[in-house]
């Protein structure tokens, strides 16, 4: 991957949608993980950036301590704010319970985006995306939560090469180093949740989008370690299949006219 080039062509894409759009500046959720950090250190070199840091009683301290150290290095206007009174007046009317993980962690995301989108429609920001393409291949994201945004610069990089482009943009190694968590619920790990790790899921991604998940497949080419497993093969091909409306714009019906 040529990350220079790569790097000036998101560069021209921050700069002309936002020329486009006649905001001043950008938001995005900074959670002290890879991909926002990655995004905040693009959108920072174009135009004013704007942090909100919404942690919960559950978040991992660390990562606020890293979100917090990055929006300093950066020079972004940041905001903490803690979420928790908002989720916890949601699970009061007995409608959800912390237990419910799926759910309470769905719950996480989209109050988070209500926020950046209010905070946006204040500053007249665009709220920017940090969802990679392995993330989005695979649907392991929020509709209408973190999966909502303006626009999305990293969409189009998987995560393995998310970790490649972060060190050549000069990340924090504390942030490049540590494993990849949407911090939802407490002690809350992106590898352990999918069953396999990024490597490997990125491997079989990139396998069927270029057209051969479908051709048969050896026993000896798989223990050859050409090619992915057959079950991690499946895995992917299902969750891409079961997650491709996360990346469709709502249906609409079509009415006759006369």
């Amino acid at each position: 991957m040529n990350y220079e080039k790569i790097e000036k062509n998101i560069l021209e894409f921050l700069r002309d949608y936002l020329a486009t759009s006649g905001a001043k500046g950008f938001v995005l959720g900074l959670s002290g993980g890879l991909d926002s950090a990655v995004v905040a250190t693009l959108c920072a070199k174009i135009a004013p950036t704007h942090a909100l840091l919404m942690p919960t009683r559950l978040s991992n301290k660390a990562n606020l301590a890293d979100a917090l150290r990055l929006a300093k290095t950066l020079g972004l206007n940041y905001k903490i704010i803690d979420i928790s009174n908002i989720l916890e007046s949601f699970c009061a009317t007995n409608v959800l319970s912390k237990q419910q993980k799926l759910r309470y962690g769905n719950l996480c995301a989209r109050v988070r985006m209500c926020l950046l989108y209010d905070y946006s429609s204040e500053y007249a920001l665009l709220v920017v995306g940090t969802s990679n393409k392995s993330e989005r291949l695979l649907g392991y994201g929020t509709i209408f939560g973190d999966m909502a945004c303006a626009l999305n610069p990293i969409g189009e990089l998987f995560k393995s090469e998310i970790f490649e482009f972060a060190d050549f943009l000069g990340v924090d190694k504390a942030i490049i180093n540590k494993a990849p968590s949407a911090d939802l619920w407490e002690n809350q790990s992106d590898e352990s949740e999918l069953g396999y790790s990024y490597k490997e899921l990125d491997g079989a991604l990139d396998f069927i989008l270029k057209g051969l998940g479908n051709s048969r497949i050896s026993k000896g080419e798989i223990l050859s370690g050409k090619i992915p497993s057959a079950g991690i093969l499946e895995f992917c091909k299902k969750r891409m299949k079961n997650n491709a409306f996360k990346l469709n714009t709502p249906a609409v019906a079509k009415v006759p006219r006369d």
